[in-house]
């Protein structure tokens, strides 16, 4: 009998091998790439924000938008201190704007 390349790995969907050994019903595996799907989502999410943070200061307009986006919602002492030297540095007049309602925004937050 030939057995198909997720037999050989120990996964059959449905029922077990006639040896009952190695198998994973539908249930399990389902669970696992659920799982997998959550890590991996963590993982990306986690090396946005952290791009994110270090984009306030990029060449790119809409890169220090987002990064101002993202500072909005981590209210505290480093952060308002980072928005006013941003504020000193930005040339444009929109987004200089952007990044004082954030630092009045943080500074609310924190008192």
């Amino acid at each position: 009998m030939t057995r198909s390349r997720w037999e050989r790995w120990g996964v059959v969907v449905g029922p077990r091998h006639r040896d009952g050994n190695g198998a994973i019903d539908a249930g399990r595996l389902m669970a696992l790439g659920f799982l997998s799907g959550v890590v991996v989502g963590v993982v990306v999410w986690s090396r946005q924000q952290h791009r994110h943070r270090r984009d306030l200061f990029s060449r790119h307009p809409l890169r220090r938008l987002a990064a101002l986006g993202y500072l909005s919602g981590q209210p505290s002492a480093t952060t308002a201190h980072l928005l006013r030297d941003y504020i000193r540095w930005e040339a444009r007049s929109v987004l200089r704007r952007r990044g004082k309602q954030v630092l009045r925004h943080v500074e609310a937050s924190l008192d």
